[in-house]
């Protein structure tokens, strides 16, 4: 697994840098690293976990201009890309998985989690993470 510099912060410090161009860094490191493997399993992202992951990014910043925060990124044993926003005042977290294929039976999901509140939906259009993250926002 390839991890591009994950940071929890407070929600108040998501939007001190462009939240899209923190997150398009972030997995744009993932993209150039290594073909390699380690122990977990692949280091890069495949291209439809990759581009899944990009275009979805853009569009939700395209719908939420600079209220987009930033996000850190990481991949799967397989290649899968999952990008997380998370903070700890309030804690909260929210995390977007595109599996390494293009597969109905492990589809773009999308995870939520404050307190005790919690769930998963399946990610039809970069709508779904903008609702998402605009309750990541107001949290």
């Amino acid at each position: 697994m390839t991890v591009a510099k994950e940071q929890i912060t407070d929600s108040g410090s998501n939007y001190s840098r462009s939240g899209l161009s923190i997150t398009l860094k972030r997995l744009g490191e993932l993209y150039e690293g290594e073909d390699d493997e380690d122990e977990y399993g692949i280091l890069k992202p495949s291209d439809f976990a990759f581009k899944t992951a990009l275009n979805l990014v853009v569009e939700a910043h395209s719908m939420m201009g600079s209220s987009f925060p930033k996000a850190s990124a990481c991949t799967d044993h397989q290649g899968g890309v999952s990008l997380t926003w998370t903070s700890v005042n309030p804690a909260c977290k929210v995390r977007l998985f595109c599996p390494f294929i293009d597969d109905d039976e492990q589809p773009v999901r999308i995870y939520h989690r404050k307190n005790d509140e919690h769930g998963s939906k399946k990610v039809i259009s970069a709508t779904t993470l903008v609702e998402r993250l605009q309750w990541f926002n107001q949290a």
